[in-house]
């Protein structure tokens, strides 16, 4: 509605300096109508760059994710550190528990993410956004074609995983299918006995199964 204002007011401006006869009556509308017209784009600045009308409000959501590699007896979470710093990272997960193909989640600068231990055999992605809302209906009325309606401010995603789950950074991948590659071909009568045993304990308990396990490839790649 805005736009629509600044249309019509300098509209006016035009018509009052064209049209208008008497000059009090002409600078008095004219000076009436430029006053409008920078309001109105005082108004809009403000919204665009200060978030006039707004206000902020907290919106958290939690999803339950799956293990990208399924095939294991316990879930696993993988992520790669991006950038230099390597404080921002993708992490790689299944949205659904049938799901054929990984989702990648991608931070942006306005989000920062972070990796939860929590209890249970469940994990979790909990995003908090701060989003920009209107304050009222009059205000949304006034700067809605601005379409910065929760408009994100900032967002906190943290991934919840449990004992049952191991997280891996790429790197740390390739180098625990190395180790273990390395003891199976030298048939390490410990490794051999540890994966029997695993097998079995994952048919009785589960969820102990992949609490095993996850200790014994995280003990793994401590010490390997």
């Amino acid at each position: 509605m805005i736009i629509v204002l600044l249309i019509l007011f300098v509209i006016l401006a035009f018509l009052s300096i064209m049209l208008v006869k008497d000059s009090k009556v002409r600078i008095a509308a004219t000076v009436v109508s430029f006053i409008a017209v920078a309001g109105s784009l005082v108004l809009i600045t403000g919204n665009a760059h200060d978030h006039w009308g707004m206000k902020v409000k907290t919106v958290t959501t939690k999803v339950q994710i799956y293990s990208a590699q399924d095939q294991n007896t316990y879930g696993v979470l993988a992520y790669q550190p991006i950038g230099t710093s390597g404080r921002e990272k993708a992490y790689v997960y299944k949205a659904q528990a049938n799901s054929l193909k990984t989702t990648v989640a991608k931070p942006d600068l306005k989000t920062t993410t972070s990796i939860e231990h929590v209890d249970g055999n469940q994990a979790f992605q909990v995003t908090k956004a701060k989003e920009y809302v209107y304050d009222n209906g009059f205000y949304q009325f006034l700067f809605g074609w601005a379409g910065n309606n929760h408009e994100v401010k900032s967002k906190v995603v943290t991934y919840q995983v449990p004992s049952t789950w191991i997280a891996l950074s790429a790197a740390d991948g390739v180098k625990l299918k190395s180790i273990l590659a390395a003891k199976t071909a030298a048939k390490d009568a410990d490794f051999i006995s540890f994966i029997q045993q695993n097998k079995q304990e994952a048919v009785d308990n589960p969820e102990q199964a992949a609490r095993d396990a996850v200790a014994y490839y995280q003990n793994v790649l401590n010490n390997g």
